[in-house]
């Protein structure tokens, strides 16, 4: 059982809801069930959540700046090998989006091409729906 949460740091900075999801996290965990979050920018997460991304087994990370893979490596120790590939993920407007997959039993760099109906829905930015 695979639990989603995109826009996940909305629930974490709940002060009345972060205690439980760590907590859920950590029971699950042991049932084989998985709670996954998605939040654009770490910067986003209280500190209090700093336990729940300790904990984190699997870290799919789309292409970000230098800063933000630094930041992971305060709940993440990563080598100069994984902070490379990290960097080394691009995106091309419009066309695909590249990320890291790291894990105990994989690194990998991969590239997400949407198909083209889905990608000109997925354009939220101003510009980007001016375009359409």
């Amino acid at each position: 059982i695979v639990n989603f949460t995109d826009e996940g740091h909305i629930i974490t900075k709940n002060p009345l809801l972060s205690p439980y999801v760590i907590k859920i996290t950590k029971m699950w965990r042991k049932l084989g069930a998985w709670f996954w979050l998605a939040t654009q920018n770490i910067d986003d997460l209280p500190s209090a959540a700093a336990p729940m991304l300790n904990m984190i087994e699997w870290w799919i990370c789309l292409n970000m700046p230098p800063d933000e893979v630094e930041k992971i490596t305060t709940f993440r120790k990563l080598t100069p090998a994984q902070k490379s590939l990290m960097l080394s993920a691009r995106k091309e407007s419009g066309k695909y989006t590249e990320g890291v997959v790291l894990s105990k039993s994989m690194e990998v760099l991969f590239r997400a091409v949407p198909p083209s109906l889905l990608l000109a829905l997925a354009m939220t930015e101003p510009e980007e729906k001016k375009q359409r």
